[in-house]
C-alpha cells in the first residue's frame, strides 16, 4: 500500500507581500523560489519559501491579501507551523529575533525536542524545533544566506499541529490515507511520526473541545498538503480518501505540481500534491523567485495581471 510522503507544502494567508518577503528570506533565511500568483484569484500574489529549490518537505507558502482583516487560530484548522532546525542552534534563534524584535516564547519542550514559538508580524504562529543532527534531513539542500550559516539554517518542515474537538476526526485519514501513527501523547497533544521519513515526518494533533473555531484570514494558515510521489499514487490516494467517506475534488494542474483536495471531518483543508514537475519546469535553479512566473494557462493574461501587483522583490542579500 502506498502513502503520502510527509509534508509537501503549507499554504497560509499573509497581509503586505513585501513585508512578507523581507520577513521569510532575511529574517528566517528562507529563498524565495517562486513569485506567483494565486491561481483562482489571480488579484493576490502566491509567495513560495523554500530550500534550494523549494522541496517537497520545505515549501511554506502564501496567499496575499493586503486590504483583508486578521483571522483567529482555533478549532478546524492547522495552528503552528514547525521548521527544524539543527538543535545547537535554538539560543542563535533566540538572540536574532531579539535583533529583528520578532515576538516569541522563548525555549520550551514538547515530546522530544525544544522549541521557539514565534510569530511573523500578521500573527502567524510558527516554530523552530531543535532536532538533533542524527535526525535531520541529509538533504544537501538547505538554503544558507550570509548571515544564517549551515550550522543554523531551517531544513524542513519538522511537523504541524492541528487543533480538532477530537483526534477521531481526524485520525483515519492520517493513518490510512496518508501512513502516519500515533507515538506518543502529552495531555490533550498526540504526535504523529510516518516511518521511514526523516523529512516533515510527524504532524501533532491538538484535542481542544472548548476552543472556538478558527476564522480563515490573515495570519492563519489556509490548507496543508502532503507529497504524493507521482500521479498514480496520487489518484491512488484519491481513492483511499473517497472510501473514507470523503469528497476530493477531481484532480487539479498547478502546473508546478497537479492537486487534489478535500475538507476532513474536523473542518481542516487537505491536499494531496504530486512531487513534480516542481518550480524549476519554468525559470532555472539560479533564477527562481527573480520574476513574476505564471503557468501557460495564464501567461496569456500577464499584460492584465501584472499591473494590478505591487511590484515586490528580495531585498536582503543571499
Amino acid at each position: 500500500m502506498n502513502f503520502a510522503q510527509g509534508i509537501h507544502h503549507i499554504t497560509a494567508i499573509g497581509s503586505d507581500p513585501q513585508r512578507l518577503i523581507d520577513f521569510y528570506t532575511g529574517v528566517l533565511g528562507l529563498r524565495l523560489v517562486k513569485k506567483t500568483v494565486n491561481q483562482d484569484d489571480v488579484s493576490a500574489y502566491h509567495l513560495f519559501f523554500g530550500d534550494e529549490t523549494g522541496e517537497p518537505g520545505m515549501d511554506l507558502t502564501f496567499f496575499t491579501f493586503p486590504h483583508a482583516g486578521p483571522g483567529s487560530r482555533g478549532r478546524g484548522q492547522v495552528t503552528n507551523i514547525s521548521l527544524a532546525v539543527p538543535k545547537e542552534s535554538l539560543t542563535f534563534w533566540l538572540d536574532r529575533f531579539e535583533q529583528f524584535e520578532v515576538r516569541n516564547e522563548g525555549i520550551s519542550k514538547l515530546f522530544d525536542w525544544e522549541r521557539i514559538i514565534f510569530f511573523d508580524f500578521d500573527d502567524q504562529r510558527l516554530e523552530l524545533v531543535g532536532v538533533p543532527a542524527e535526525e535531520l534531513s541529509v538533504s544537501p539542500y538547505f538554503w544558507t544566506t550570509n548571515e544564517i550559516s549551515a550550522q543554523q539554517a531551517i531544513r524542513h518542515f519538522h511537523s504541524a499541529l492541528m487543533t480538532v474537538t477530537n483526534k477521531a476526526s481526524v485520525e483515519s485519514i492520517l493513518s490510512e490515507a496518508l501512513g502516519y501513527q500515533a507515538v506518543q501523547t502529552d495531555a490533550n497533544m498526540t504526535l504523529y511520526h510516518h516511518d521511514g521519513l526523516q523529512r516533515a515526518a510527524y504532524l501533532q494533533v491538538e484535542e481542544a473541545p472548548s476552543q472556538a473555531m478558527g476564522y480563515n484570514a490573515v495570519g492563519t494558515v489556509h490548507h496543508i498538503a502532503f507529497a504524493a510521489e507521482n500521479e498514480a499514487i496520487q489518484n491512488e490516494l484519491r481513492d483511499r480518501v473517497i472510501q473514507l467517506g470523503l469528497h476530493p475534488t477531481q484532480v487539479i494542474d498547478r502546473f508546478y505540481f497537479k492537486s487534489v483536495y478535500f475538507r476532513i471531518p474536523a473542518g481542516i483543508l487537505f491536499e494531496i500534491a504530486t512531487m513534480g514537475p516542481g518550480f524549476t519546469a519554468d525559470e532555472n535553479e539560479a533564477e527562481l523567485g527573480q520574476k513574476l512566473s505564471l503557468p501557460p494557462f495564464l501567461e496569456g493574461y500577464r499584460g492584465r495581471i501584472e499591473p494590478n501587483l505591487v511590484p515586490v522583490s528580495v531585498k536582503q542579500p543571499q
